[in-house]
């Protein structure tokens, strides 16, 4: 007996020594999971919270080791930054580049009340990570490209406990991170946040949205079911074409991509109070509910694509997103994590892809019912005609004589819409109803500072009102 317990000793002691040889790094890689403090329920709990991707999350995989002196040919650590869960380092390059150190792993601690922290629902918030999938984020920048949307192209790497990154180096030590370029436009030109982009629509008429790429991008988030898609997870690029500036958006944090879970407390607040935890299944329903934290941000960024728009992009989109491009995308994985959770992934990925142009369109119906259509703080021309049946509303620059430059023009069918918001800002603000026009679609006028007037000269509903704007995270809206 005492010989065979020797001997398991013996043997233990050997597994132990060969993992910890295999987890130290090397002179360039090193084997490690994405993070353990997942793997550790009981049964019970795993019906209560789910299995998630646990699996995936304690599965030890092979990455690169972040040498600061050696990546992008030697980087210089800067500020601190990230959100309420990611720890994020900016990086410079010799060539003045910024690049983003991202840990992969959250802490959810500013994410809760301050009441909460320090008890057992924040513990409950962070083990809800389990439900998103850690390598997420590589897989989704090559769906990205073939769907013609920029975005950042993170690379995973183990950062260990290196001086050489700063001041900061300790809140990285020994971690999963993955380092992505932080303004990811073709020419290496500054982006912009969400905020910043509709202060500079309000004030100039000259600057206006690439409204066509933002649906291609938010088609993108339906696809792979990220649901954590804020104002503030959004940075925006911008082209010249003489006096204009358009402006394109670039998608970023895509930690809640492929979110899934089954547990009973997971069904639970998505049926009480957070219907978009709804998961990534075969199926892309419910997108109205999937999309809850991004309503605002579709309100103001997609307000002039109609229908016809919406179903030409989804079918473009559709036939970009071939098996070929969703097999490489997923591939990205590290070969351990794909053996567990690729194949199912690529599977609900194509299911969804052919699904996606139906219930599109019905969360097209739900954003075309109320629209909202801004002009600027200058003088601003609204001129609704039509077309048929249907209401044509376009908007011009106003000098204050004659109409100039349009900046603005949709086509409304009654079918699709029963209120449309007429926003002047700023301005001395004119809104003319031409003869002819006939609709039961009802116009709200908001003026804001300056002298608007109203020429109503056929049968709409008109009805001029003082309506207070308000932002969420920096989007317009109205209540």
């Amino acid at each position: 007996m005492t010989t065979r317990i020797c001997l398991a000793l013996g043997l233990c002691l050997s597994t132990c020594l060969w993992y910890d040889a295999q987890a130290q790094p090397t002179t360039d890689s090193i084997i490690r999971p994405a993070s353990l403090r997942y793997s550790n329920l009981n049964f019970i709990k795993r019906i209560i919270l789910g299995k998630n991707y646990r699996d995936i999350w304690a599965t030890p995989v092979k990455m690169p080791v972040f040498d600061i002196k050696t990546v992008k040919g030697g980087l210089t650590p800067g500020d601190l930054g990230g959100g309420q869960q990611t720890k994020s380092l900016r990086l410079k390059d010799k060539n003045g580049t910024e690049w983003v150190l991202r840990t992969v792993d959250k802490e959810v601690e500013k994410a809760v009340e301050p009441y909460m922290r320090h008890t057992f629902i924040q513990k409950l918030v962070q083990d809800m990570v389990s439900g998103s999938h850690p390598y997420a984020p590589l897989t989704v920048s090559v769906l990205a490209k073939a769907a013609k949307v920029t975005a950042p192209s993170p690379t995973l790497y183990f950062v260990p406990d290196d001086p050489a990154l700063g001041e900061h180096h300790a809140v990285f030590a020994n971690t999963v991170c993955m380092l992505e370029q932080r303004e990811p436009t073709p020419d290496n030109s500054e982006t912009f946040n969400t905020e910043k982009v509709l202060e500079e629509l309000m004030k100039k008429n000259e600057h206006l949205i690439l409204q066509e790429q933002v649906l291609r991008a938010r088609l993108l988030d339906m696809l792979v079911g990220d649901w954590d898609r804020h104002a503030d997870q959004w940075r925006w690029g911008k082209v010249d074409s003489g006096e204009m500036k358009y402006y394109y958006a670039i998608p970023r944090d895509r930690d809640f991509a492929y979110f899934y879970s089954r547990g009973l407390l997971i069904k639970v607040m998505t049926f009480i109070s957070m219907p978009h935890l709804r998961g990534f299944t075969k199926e892309s329903t419910g997108l109205k509910k999937l999309n809850k934290k991004t309503w605002f941000f579709d309100h103001n960024f997609l307000n002039e694509l109609d229908a016809e728009d919406w179903k030409r992009i989804t079918a473009e989109f559709q036939q970009n997103i071939t098996d070929e491009v969703i097999s490489k995308a997923i591939k990205r994985m590290p070969p351990e994590a794909y053996a567990k959770s690729g194949q199912t992934i690529e599977s609900k990925l194509r299911s969804r892809r052919d699904g996606l142009q139906k219930n599109v369109m019905k969360y097209y119906k739900s954003l075309a019912s109320v629209v909202h259509v801004m002009g600027t703080d200058k003088n601003d021309f609204f001129k609704i005609s039509h077309e048929g049946n249907d209401l044509v509303v376009s908007i011009y620059d106003n000098n204050g004589k004659d109409k100039g430059m349009m900046t603005y023009r949709r086509v409304f069918k009654k079918a699709d819409t029963h209120d449309i918001f007429l926003d002047g800002f700023g301005g001395d603000d004119h809104f003319e109803i031409d003869e002819g026009v006939r609709s039961k679609i009802r116009l709200r006028i908001m003026g804001g500072e300056g002298t608007d007037t109203v020429t109503n000269k056929g049968r709409v509903k008109e009805k001029m009102e003082s309506v207070e704007l308000k932002t969420d995270n920096g989007v317009a809206r109205h209540e």
